[in-house]
């Protein structure tokens, strides 16, 4: 089976249509969503209809805990508090009803699929050092685990007693662990405003990006009253 994994769209409909497209192109027959569809953007409908319409998987991110009021928005920094209160006022009740059916982890044979850390699902805690990832590594219940929430694409495999940080753009996965993070869709942080996502297929793990409209994205954050910050990252990619 061929899937394509995606993450951290946060209401950039934009990147998700360019990202659409290339999926389609890879003729995947599943798509699989690790949260935060909504948040920062502007387009939280079209984002969370696109998802729940065409992800086979979608679990709930912080954003959309936030959204539903199971987290304190108290918890997330001011620009996250301020783009949640404006998606409150714009969403769909029809749409906060069925993401109340989502949890925050699901599961394959092989797979494990979670926001921000198998280690304690829904927690907010960020992977972000091969010491966090070692901590993931060993505690998650399936060989590989595929995470979001950092908005950087990255992988991890188990080596002994640490987590060895793997640079190749294509991954065969072998019967050891892996932790694999397939970047942001909608607010890239690694200094590449292109969204990023995985292809899996035939036991193997494809890192892609894909450019899109940024400055698009960016002029619909400020004609919604957003921060301008989050329209400035959104073109430094950070």
């Amino acid at each position: 089976m061929k899937v394509g994994i995606i993450s951290d769209i946060h209401s950039n409909y934009h990147a998700l249509e360019a990202v659409a497209k290339e999926l389609q192109k890879e003729k995947v027959d599943e798509i699989w969503c690790l949260g935060d569809v909504i948040g920062y953007g502007a387009f939280p409908n079209e984002c969370l209809e696109w998802v729940l319409e065409n992800c086979s998987q979608f679990i709930l991110g912080n954003h959309e805990l936030a959204l539903l009021s199971f987290v304190d928005i108290t918890a997330l920094n001011d620009y996250a508090a301020r783009a949640i209160l404006w998606t409150k006022e714009m969403v769909k009740p029809s749409l906060l009803n069925k993401l109340m059916e989502k949890g925050v982890q699901a599961f394959t044979q092989s797979y494990q699929l979670v926001h921000d850390t198998p280690v304690a699902p829904g927690s907010m805690e960020y992977i972000l050092t091969a010491e966090d990832a070692y901590s993931a590594l060993i505690r998650q219940v399936r060989p590989v685990c595929f995470f979001g929430h950092t908005h950087i694409p990255v992988a991890y495999e188990l080596k002994g007693a640490s987590a060895a940080k793997l640079s190749a753009s294509e991954i065969t996965l072998s019967s050891g662990r892996y932790l694999i993070n397939p970047g942001s869709v909608g607010q890239p942080r690694d200094r590449n405003p292109d969204a990023s996502f995985i292809i899996v297929s035939d036991g193997k793990v494809y890192f892609r990006r894909k450019s899109y409209d940024v400055k698009s994205a960016a002029k619909a954050i400020l004609k919604e009253g957003l921060p301008e910050f989050l329209a400035a990252r959104l073109l430094a990619g950070v």
